[in-house]
Parts: C-alpha cells; sequence; structure tokens
C-alpha cells in the first residue's frame, strides 16, 4: 500500500488518515479486484484473475495516484475546519458513498453494519414494520410502495401500490437512499410511524399514521381454486423455495388438477440458485436465463434433474411487484411456451449485484453482470410484458376481486368466481 505523507500533519491525525486510507484502498481493491457473480441476492464464483489489480494493465490504476487529491483535501479539512470534525468511520463510509453516487446505478450500495441487518432480514421471511414491499424511485429521489402487504398494517391504514413516501415522521427522506429510508419505517411492535405520501391524482401530500406489527411473510401458500386447478403462490424466493415449490406442485399432481396456477405477483426476487430450481420444476433439459458480464464472457443456466410437469397448462401471474428471480422464471416459461403470463408488465430489474460483507460487517453490493431470458430478450428497466395484460383496479381490490386470478382460472378452464377449498 502506498502511503501519501502530508506537510504539518500532527501524529495523531497522521494515524486516523492512514486508518481511513486503509479502508478506502481496501474497499476500491476489492471494488476493482475481484470477479464474482451474484444474481438477485445469490453468490456464483466466477474464475479469479491471475493479474493484480494495481499491475499497469490495470485501467483503473490511474486511481491510486488520483487519491492525492483526496488526502490533500482531507489534510485541509481535518487541519482547519472549524467546528466538529467526524469520526474516522462516518468520514469512511461518506467517502464510500460517494463514490458510488458517481456510478449511477441504484442497485450498486453501500450499507452500514446497522443497515446491513435489514438487508439480511430480507431472507428471512419476518421483521417488524408496516407490512409493504418499497423501492427507490429514481425520478423522485425517494422511496415508492411496490405491494402493501394485504391485512397487514401498511394495507389497513390505506397506503397504496405507487405511493410516494416524501417524509417518515418529522424526517423528509426525498434524495436519500433506500436502505436509510426503510430502516426510519421500520420499528418495534406496537410503536407508531407517520408517512407523508405523494398519491397521483392528489393534489396535497396525505399523511398515514400506522401501528407497526410484527410482519411474517409466508414462502409459499398453495389452495385450490375454480373447482379443480392447483393455486401455488411464492412470496420470494429464498434458500427454500424451490424445495417448497417442487413438493407444492407434487402433493398438488396427487389431486390431478386440471391445471397449474403459479401466483408470482409482489414477488421481489431472492436467489439466484432458487430461481433455477424453481423453474427446473416446470422445465427440463433447457436454458433458463444468460448471466452477462461486463468483459463480454457469459454463463449460461440450465434446468437442473427431473420437471415435475412439463405438459400441465400453466399459467404464471405476475404484476410491476414482480422482479428479479422472479422475471427469471417468469421469462423462461415465456420463452420456452410453457405457459401464459397473465397480470401486468413486471418490474424490470434484470442487473446482478454481489454483495460482499466487510470488515466492520458493513456491505457493499456491486452490480457486476445483467442476466437475459434464455431468447436474449434484456428485461432490466421494462419488464415482461404478460400474454394476457389484466389490469387490478384499487376498486378491485376493495372489493375483494381478483380479475387477474379470475381470467388465469378462465383461461385454464376452471370455473370463475368459484370459492377456494379450504
Amino acid at each position: 500500500m502506498t502511503e501519501h505523507p502530508l506537510p504539518n500533519r500532527s501524529a495523531s491525525g497522521r494515524s486516523w488518515l492512514l486508518s481511513v486510507a486503509a479502508i478506502v484502498v481496501v474497499v476500491l481493491v476489492f471494488i476493482t479486484g475481484f470477479g464474482l457473480g451474484f444474481g438477485a441476492g445469490q453468490f456464483t464464483a466466477r474464475p479469479a484473475s491471475a493479474a493484480s489489480p494495481l499491475q499497469s494493465t490495470d485501467p483503473k490504476a490511474e486511481l491510486y495516484p488520483a487519491f492525492d487529491t483526496f488526502w490533500e483535501a482531507m489534510d485541509i479539512l481535518y487541519r482547519d475546519f472549524y467546528g466538529e470534525l467526524p469520526d474516522a468511520q462516518a468520514a469512511t463510509y461518506g467517502a464510500i458513498r460517494g463514490v458510488i453516487g458517481e456510478f449511477d446505478d441504484a442497485n450498486t450500495s453501500f450499507m452500514t453494519p446497522d443497515e446491513a441487518e435489514f438487508f439480511r432480514t430480507d431472507l428471512q421471511g419476518s421483521f417488524e414494520g408496516i407490512g409493504a414491499r418499497v423501492d427507490w424511485d429514481q425520478t423522485f429521489d425517494t422511496l415508492i410502495i411496490v405491494e402493501p402487504f394485504e391485512n397487514q398494517p401498511a394495507w389497513t391504514a390505506g397506503v397504496k401500490r405507487n405511493d410516494l413516501v416524501i417524509q417518515v415522521d418529522d424526517e423528509e427522506i426525498v434524495g436519500t437512499d433506500l436502505t436509510s429510508a426503510v430502516q426510519k419505517i421500520r420499528g418495534p411492535k406496537g410503536s407508531t410511524v407517520r408517512l407523508t405520501i405523494l398519491r397521483q391524482g392528489e393534489e396535497e401530500p396525505l399523511e398515514f399514521e400506522i401501528v407497526r406489527d410484527r410482519i411474517e411473510v409466508p414462502t409459499l401458500t398453495t389452495d385450490t381454486v375454480g373447482g379443480n386447478l392447483a393455486y401455488i403462490r411464492l412470496n420470494s424466493f429464498n434458500e427454500n423455495a424451490g424445495q417448497l415449490v417442487r413438493q407444492a406442485v407434487r402433493d398438488a399432481l396427487a389431486t390431478e388438477p386440471a391445471g397449474i396456477i403459479f401466483d408470482l405477483r409482489g414477488n421481489p426476487g431472492g436467489l439466484l440458485e432458487q430461481a433455477v430450481e424453481v423453474a427446473s420444476v416446470f422445465l427440463e433439459d433447457t436454458d433458463v436465463l444468460i448471466e452477462r458480464f461486463a468483459d463480454g464472457t457469459e454463463e449460461i443456466y440450465t434446468t437442473r434433474g427431473q420437471a415435475e410437469s412439463v405438459d400441465l397448462p400453466l399459467v404464471v401471474l405476475v404484476n410491476e411487484g414482480s422482479a428479479s428471480a422472479s422475471e427469471i422464471v417468469a421469462g423462461a416459461v415465456q420463452d420456452h411456451e410453457r405457459g401464459q403470463l397473465v397480470g401486468a408488465t413486471t418490474f424490470g430489474k434484470g442487473s446482478v449485484q454481489l454483495p460482499q460483507t466487510l470488515s466492520d460487517s458493513s456491505i457493499l453490493r456491486v452490480t457486476i453482470a445483467k442476466w437475459f431470458t434464455p431468447d436474449d430478450r434484456t428485461i432490466d428497466g421494462v419488464g415482461l410484458a404478460p400474454d394476457v395484460a389484466v389490469e387490478f383496479t384499487d376498486e378491485a381490490r376493495e372489493a375483494g376481486a381478483d380479475p387477474q386470478l379470475d381470467k388465469a382460472i378462465e383461461l385454464l378452464g376452471g370455473v370463475v368466481g368459484e370459492l377456494p377449498v379450504e
């Protein structure tokens, strides 16, 4: 590691700055030196390069001498600033976020150790909060409600899909970031949070007071609908998703259903490997997705093992909240004409992130690839258009109707309007 001594630096200041230098340079080496793959939250390995990231052949080697300017600025700030100085950790985190801001990629992000805990709970299926899937709206630079969970606190309070949250309690969140906004919204069961929301069609902001609760999100639910149709809803692609879907289909086949409705609405994705496992329940001996890296190399993921059903009529329900791993499965089903997609155009997340846990338990998520459907279609930013588009209005939702599910039942020859079998 190259040191950058500066004039008039005290021993304590030099020690502090060297500690910050170590962290920043390690992070930069990590960003430029590793070639690993990660899809929708899943770790996958790529061949490591034998070349050192510090070799002159690396086009990013110019970063290292350019950091002389960074140290010059730090020396002036910490020597001359009249006021309270941030501690070493806060300054380091700020520097990392500043660099990430230059990448113009909402999916590359940094999380402090506390924020990282919220990231980890996304795959655990339970948390304390308001009960809604959220994302970061790049146009308005604030948090957007992707899907309020049915009968959970946000839903009950009247929060709707596509609501823009601009303030949490008395703190504005516009211009911040997703993880810090989520951290403010979540909290202990029984406590109250006040959200200020912008809603299309409303001239003034709306305020909602929501009592937080323990939110349990089941990975999978099953039912029988339309008389003799198997209904399987997958809520997340966690580490058990593939096994659970396979068993659910196996159990359903024992009842000799006329078709399967696989519901991926509101499913934000999860583990890439589990997306492949789930696709392998319905497809056999074929491609699931193409993962393409910045250097032009690619990896093709294929189905694994024997499918449970390759010919039983299938409808996959999707909507604006179906993202990432959900889109991998839906795209493979659509490209191979295994079934029909019914609902609304999906979210459109076709980039691949690798989360790395750093030495202090903070997490750096870096976009390192993009994925494409088996027919080499990109969905990043555009989503998958359904084969049969069906609008699901707020009026229908409030009336307890589900026109998308009704259309799926109709396409499979079931009885529309028949109550699910308990």
